[in-house]
């Protein structure tokens, strides 16, 4: 087989028409940073002639003189996580410069290279297996190692859940940080297959079985530091989905001062931990931390020398001086099985995973009225609403008037990220995004006399709600409006998870401006966004840009966005964008939605107005200098290379609007001209 011939500069050849060849932007070497070194080997380096130059969390910058080198690209893409973006530059400056960055990195402390944590699966043994090698070829990787790397990466990250998600152009692999899933890197769809079935063998499942849904779990060693997995597969429609919950103990926060609630939260809380008897609650959605709440809850309880017993589908983390039972449908051990057996160990206090009928709901009563303390949760918007879910479930209201002492509902916000909350920007610890942890936002129902006669005489939700709120229960809405006021979470968090108390807008915007904090202090309609279109006969095509190196999110690939100017119409803002950044002059205009963006670093609440620019041919485009690079690209390549979640979306609403040349029935409102 003849072997390719590399296209490379030579001395003589002008770099800037060989950039203008293949339309790429030329390399600045000197820019090469430690980041993206240590992300490339020096033997890959060398082996194909590259210089890593900046590294974002989604794309690599490297330097090159053989643009058409496609096993280059797509090696150094398997191996950095990251989406491949091509500089051009001379040969012999990329050698010198190879010699020059990996000869600083062998002697410079500034350049740490971050060696993946080794992964040891206490179970199994993987030792003997092959190391991986530098193709992306599912027959020469070792795809033991490839699971481990991708479960120390998402560990390493502080991820709760690692997605493995089959599409139709790849495997995506999300982790799911401080509640926010984002995607981490992108696999060859050959790989899927293998990858699941050695994530399957890890965690004791039936790898046979590619049509049934499955649950499993495991154990491994992160850095000599046991952390439990629990694993689900689903049966899709590009193959098997995986998600992993990560069940790290020494990121699980197990006092309740270490959840953020406030003074006065933790008072509350604390005098309902002090009754020797009774039903608490704790209610809210999947992934609010109900069962971490409660875990902390015991930690506080197990000081008084008390017998603890909980019943967990699934134990999340092994508590030391605890007995834990885990819920086994298929051997007979339900909740209400186990309860009945447990009341006879002589528990002080009982944790239950969760209520989910009448026969647990009833035993826990019970237990709770005849001397136990009962901890369990529910699935409810609110605190007062737990009162009703109980009473649909099937338990008398005067049981629950007398067994309930106390409530709480709770959600999970992103905390502002104290390394760089004071400089107003973004910093390695929170990786960017300028949040690091979370806190939880809670109302805190105390039973108090009056609830428990309104409780038993059967009334309405809203009716036990005044009694609790004249009981000193502050709304969820109040509890994150308190911690934005301290700078503690910013209030697009807050909106977030939890409602206004006030359902008027113009009131929810007074409470807002009632607090001494910045956040959202302003309101603008500041930009506009445009997506330039050539509604070719084989297709649309839609211009992406790519952005500069020394602009904000360098290398991203966005589409027209500009500021409207004092005094300037967004329609005129829309066409003068587009001339200034990519030269093209708008033949037809739409008007398509605004897009809310929160501009954290300035307290700002940004809306941009989207709109859809038709041009004519011939469609030359000459982009302004805070670009680099532009294509012309399908709908669909659109899609994936777009940056901004929020582009997309705006493109899909675009396609579905205009696919057929006019917006139909609506054109004469949304278009401009």
């Amino acid at each position: 087989m003849a072997s390719r011939i590399p296209v490379q500069a030579p001395p003589s050849v002008d770099l800037d028409v060989l950039a203008r060849r293949f339309r790429l932007p030329i390399a600045d070497l000197s820019q090469a940073t430690a980041q993206a070194v240590s992300l490339v080997p020096e033997r890959w380096a060398r082996r194909f002639h590259v210089v890593p130059l900046v590294a974002t969390e989604h794309e690599l910058l490297i330097a090159t003189a053989d643009p058409l080198d496609v096993d280059c690209e797509r090696t150094l893409a398997f191996a950095a996580g990251r989406q491949i973006r091509l500089a051009l530059a001379n040969a012999d400056d990329i050698s010198a410069r190879i010699d020059e960055v990996y000869r600083d990195a062998e002697r410079s402390e500034s350049v740490v290279r971050e060696p993946a944590p080794l992964l040891e699966v206490q179970h199994l043994d993987a030792a003997s297996e092959a190391a991986p090698s530098a193709s992306v070829d599912e027959s020469t990787t070792s795809i033991s190692h490839l699971v481990d790397e991708l479960l120390a990466a998402g560990i390493a990250r502080r991820a709760s859940d690692i997605h493995i998600e089959p599409e139709e152009q790849g495997i995506a692999v999300r982790h799911r940080v401080d509640g926010m899933l984002a995607l981490s890197r992108v696999l060859p769809r050959s790989v899927g297959p293998a990858l699941v079935s050695r994530i399957k063998i890890l965690s004791g499942l039936d790898i046979a079985d590619r049509l049934r849904p499955q649950d499993g779990r495991a154990r491994v060693a992160v850095n000599g530091v046991a952390v439990d997995l629990r694993v689900s597969t689903l049966p899709a429609s590009h193959g098997e989905k995986v998600v992993v919950r990560v069940l790290d103990s020494r990121s699980a926060v197990l006092d309740l001062q270490g959840m953020g609630f406030h003074a006065d939260e933790c008072r509350r809380i604390e005098q309902l931990l002090q009754a020797r008897e009774g039903l608490i609650l704790v209610t809210g959605p999947t992934g609010s931390g109900k069962t971490t709440t409660l875990y902390a809850a015991l930690r506080q309880l197990k000081d008084r020398g008390v017998n603890i017993v909980t019943v967990e589908d699934p134990i999340e983390y092994r508590l030391p001086g605890i007995v834990q039972v885990q819920v086994n449908e298929k051997a007979g051990l339900t909740f209400a099985a186990a309860l009945r057996s447990i009341m006879r160990q002589d528990p002080d206090v009982l944790l239950i995973g969760e209520i989910r009928d009448r026969e647990t709901a009833e035993i826990a009563i019970q237990a709770s009225l005849t001397g136990h303390l009962v901890l369990s949760t529910l699935h409810t918007n609110d605190a007062p609403s737990a009162i009703t879910r109980l009473i649909d479930i099937g338990v008398a209201s005067y049981k629950i008037a007398t067994a309930v002492k106390g409530v709480l509902a709770q959600r999970l916000v992103r905390r502002v990220c104290t390394a760089c909350a004071g400089r107003g920007g973004a910093c390695a610890v929170c990786g960017g995004s300028g949040f690091h942890g979370r806190l939880a936002l809670v109302e805190v129902l105390n039973a108090t006399p009056e609830f428990e006669q309104r409780v038993a005489a059967g009334e309405s939700t809203e009716r036990i709600a005044e009694a609790a709120r004249a009981g000193g229960m502050r709304s969820l809405w109040k509890s994150g409006m308190a911690h934005a006021a301290e700078q503690r979470t910013t209030v697009a968090e807050v909106l977030r998870v939890a409602a206004p108390d006030d359902p008027e807008p113009a009131v929810a915007r007074r409470a807002v401006r009632g607090h001494s904090f910045p956040a959202m202090a302003q309101i603008e309609v500041g930009t506009v966004d445009v997506f330039v279109i050539r509604p070719l006969p084989t297709g649309w095509r839609v211009l992406a840009l790519q952005r500069g190196l020394a602009t904000r999110c360098p290398s991203s690939w966005e589409t027209v966005h500009g500021h409207i100017e004092p005094g300037e119409e967004p329609e005129q803002a829309a066409v003068r964008e587009v001339r200034e950044e990519s030269g093209l002059e708008v033949a037809r205009l739409y008007n398509v939605r605004v897009a809310p963006f929160y501009l954290h670093k300035l307290h700002v609440l940004e809306l941009a107005i989207v709109f859809a620019a038709f041009v004519d041919e011939p469609a030359e485009v000459a982009i302004a200098t805070e670009h680099q690079a532009w294509e012309w690209l399908s709908v669909d390549d659109a899609l994936r290379r777009f940056s901004f979640p929020s582009e997309r979306a705006s493109l899909r609403e675009i396609v579905e609007l205009l696919s057929t040349g006019s917006a139909g029935s609506v054109d004469d409102v949304m278009r401009v001209f």
